[in-house]
């Protein structure tokens, strides 16, 4: 989670730092976004702008992509939730890996890990359309039918 209460650029990079020494495989990062059944809602005030932790964040893909050019980045929904653009700009600036709420829709709502979650009115299968036009804005398409291992697991599993 990126813009956490009390959190530093240095902690930030930090943390690029570990996931580059750890050699992992995967990430997703996000914006954080508060909840007000959450104890960290009281620090709310502590909190950059939502705007601010979501430029945060996709400097943190880019930069991340930049360092591992070989791992999956997922665009996390949190993205969107700020901006209705925010996992296709993710996309765009290193983010390679979209995962899709298969949840049914009639339990979503028991999920809601933050306000504005995204999609949370749609069954599975408007999902599957929806991403297929979203990831087709930020240029890129879905690879159906592909196993979706890093290029970095599959060079250090052999």
């Amino acid at each position: 989670m990126i813009g956490l209460p009390f959190q530093t650029h240095e902690d930030l990079a930090h943390d690029l730092l570990f996931m580059k020494q750890f050699g992992i495989d995967m990430v997703g990062m996000g914006p954080y976004l508060e909840h007000k059944h959450t104890p960290l809602y009281k620090y709310r005030d502590q909190l950059l702008s939502k705007e601010e932790r979501f430029q945060l964040s996709l400097k943190m893909i880019a930069v991340l992509r930049l360092m591992m050019n070989d791992i999956n980045i997922a665009a996390a929904t949190a993205l969107q939730a700020i901006d209705p653009m925010g996992r296709e700009k993710a996309l765009m600036v290193g983010a390679n890996v979209i995962m899709p709420n298969i949840t049914p829709a009639k339990y979503r709502d028991d999920y809601k890990l933050y306000e504005n979650k995204p999609c949370t009115d749609e069954n599975p299968e408007d999902c599957q359309t929806c991403l297929e036009a979203r990831i087709a804005l930020s240029g890129n398409e879905i690879a159906y039918n592909e196993w979706g291992d890093s290029e970095h697991f599959k060079r250090r599993g052999k």
